[in-house]
C-alpha cells in the first residue's frame, strides 16, 4: 500500500514537472518577444536621450557665445562709445530703407572714414556726405543738424534709397549716383565700396556682394 502511494506520488511530481516545462516552452516565445519590445523599446528611449544631451550641449554653447558675444560688445562699447553708435543706427536704419548694414558702412568708410564731422570741398557734410546745395530744399534739411549721427545717416539713406528706385534696383548704379550725381563719373568708387563691404563682412560670399551691387 505504501509503495503504491509513493508511485502515485513521484507519478503525480513528474506529471507536474513535465505542465511545467511543457508551459515554459509555450511561453517562451512570448517571453522573448516582450524581451524584444522592452529592448526596442529602451534602444529608443536611449536615442532620444542621446539628442537631448546633443541639444543640451548645443544651447550650453550657444549660451557661452552669446555670454562672450556680450562681453566684447560692452567693452567695444565703452572703448569706442562714437564708433558704437554709428553701428547701432546704420544697423537699426539700413533695414528700414531696405539696405544691408555692411553696404552702408562701406559707403561711410569711403566718404568720411567715419568722421561725423566731416565736410568735403564740394560742400559734402557728415559721416554720408550728404550735398547740402543739392538735397537741402527737397529734403527740407534742418542744416543745424546735419552732423547728428542719426539724422545725417538718416539723410543719406533717404538719397540712396531715391537712387536705387531710380535705378530700377540696381545698386551699382545707384551708388555710382550717390557719389557722381549727374555731373561727374568717378568710376573707381563702387568699386571701394565693394572692397569695403566685403572686408566688413568676411563670411559673405563674392557673388553675394557682386549680386547686391549689381553686377
Amino acid at each position: 500500500m505504501v509503495k503504491k502511494n509513493i508511485k502515485k506520488f513521484a507519478f503525480l511530481l513528474v506529471t507536474l514537472f513535465l505542465m511545467g516545462l511543457t508551459g515554459l516552452f509555450m511561453s517562451l516565445p512570448q517571453l522573448n518577444a516582450n524581451y524584444e519590445k522592452k529592448h526596442r523599446v529602451l534602444k529608443v528611449l536611449s536615442g532620444h536621450v542621446l539628442q537631448l544631451q546633443q541639444k543640451l550641449d548645443t544651447s550650453e554653447k550657444k549660451i557661452a557665445d552669446y555670454d562672450f558675444l556680450a562681453f566684447k560688445t560692452n567693452a567695444f562699447s565703452k572703448r569706442y562709445a562714437g564708433l558704437s553708435h554709428i553701428y547701432d543706427t546704420v544697423y537699426h536704419k539700413s533695414f528700414q530703407y531696405g539696405f544691408q548694414p555692411d553696404l552702408v558702412l562701406g559707403v561711410i568708410q569711403v566718404e568720411s572714414n567715419y568722421n561725423p564731422t566731416a565736410v568735403s570741398s564740394r560742400g559734402a557734410y557728415g559721416l554720408m556726405q550728404v550735398t547740402l546745395a543739392v538735397w537741402r530744399n527737397s529734403l527740407a534739411i534742418d542744416d543745424n543738424r546735419i552732423f547728428d549721427v542719426e539724422y545725417n545717416i538718416d539723410l543719406g539713406l533717404k538719397i540712396l534709397r531715391h537712387y536705387y528706385e531710380e535705378s530700377g534696383g540696381n545698386m551699382k548704379r545707384a551708388l555710382h549716383l550717390y557719389n557722381n550725381g549727374y555731373k561727374y563719373n568717378n568710376t573707381s568708387y563702387t568699386g571701394k565700396v565693394d572692397s569695403a563691404v566685403f572686408a566688413l563682412n568676411p563670411n559673405r560670399s563674392s557673388w553675394q556682394t557682386r549680386q547686391n551691387m549689381g553686377y
